[in-house]
């Protein structure tokens, strides 16, 4: 994602989701022509004057201190994984060659395949699985090694209902909030370019959400034990260039982790 005009869309995005009443401001009296909260109403609520906001919303200032940014995720009522992105968003690009993440260390392996009693996956940064045990290869043998979770999740085939939509979009906010804000790589642009073929990519895409996934209830269906109810919890592995390990845990005590445990056994 180039870094040009990043801060400017999110600024918008996120303005339009806001309303007057969220924030204090009172109910409009008549009918805004735009959604959300005007621009001048953003500058007050975050301490800033209505042209300097103007001028990032325009692209024209790319990158603000910390204390505006602060203001600004005041104003737009941002939760923690978002004023974080906003934060990434408003750096300086420092034009670092990031380090690659497509190779697994014989550590991580064996950390994986000591897991045995837990579906467990690695994955790059984009979410490209590069490594899982068998217990997660029973669960989710569509995710092979060389799969991009997000893609699968909306290549499937399933209706796009309630519980498909809440975790297709909670995977693409969980994408977004996994990626350098600045990574401008052809591989991430010919991802983006993928996954925009996709009905409803684009409309979560364009929310600018970001979400941390660790936590995010995951149904997941296996040939022989059913449906389980299960959570993903994500650790970012240090020195990788961004890989991400992911489990799936039940509740203990819960008819899913009788399940689970009688797969691993």
């Amino acid at each position: 994602m180039s870094g040009d005009g990043l801060l400017a869309g999110y600024l918008t995005a996120r303005r339009q989701l806001v309303t007057p009443e969220q924030v204090g401001l009172p109910a409009p009296t008549t009918h805004r022509r735009v959604p959300g909260l005007r621009r001048e109403e953003v500058a007050m609520l975050a301490g800033i004057s209505s042209d300097y906001y103007l001028r990032m919303e325009q692209g024209r200032e790319l990158s603000p201190s910390p204390t505006v940014v602060d203001g600004l995720i005041k104003a737009l009522c941002l939760d923690g994984d978002a004023a974080l992105y906003l934060h990434e968003i408003a750096r300086p690009s420092l034009g670092a060659t990031r380090q690659s993440d497509a190779l697994l260390s014989a550590s991580t392996m064996e950390l994986v395949e000591s897991m045995r009693s837990t579906p467990v996956y690695v994955a790059t940064r984009y979410l490209d699985i590069l490594y899982a045990n068998d217990l997660f290869d029973g669960l989710e043998p569509r995710l092979q090694v060389g799969q991009n979770i997000v893609k699968i999740i909306f290549e499937a085939d399933r209706p796009r209902n309630e519980i498909w939509q809440s975790v297709a979009s909670r995977a693409v906010a969980a994408f977004r909030s996994g990626i350098d804000p600045l990574d401008n790589s052809h591989e991430l642009l010919t991802l983006l370019a993928e996954l925009h073929q996709f009905d409803y990519f684009s409309e979560y895409w364009e929310r600018q959400d970001t979400f941390a996934a660790s936590g995010m209830p995951i149904p997941a269906y296996h040939v022989t034990a059913g449906m389980l109810a299960l959570r993903l919890l994500t650790f970012r592995i240090p020195a990788t260039g961004g890989q991400v390990l992911g489990m799936y845990v039940a509740e203990p005590g819960s008819e899913s982790a009788a399940k689970l445990a009688a797969l691993a056994s």
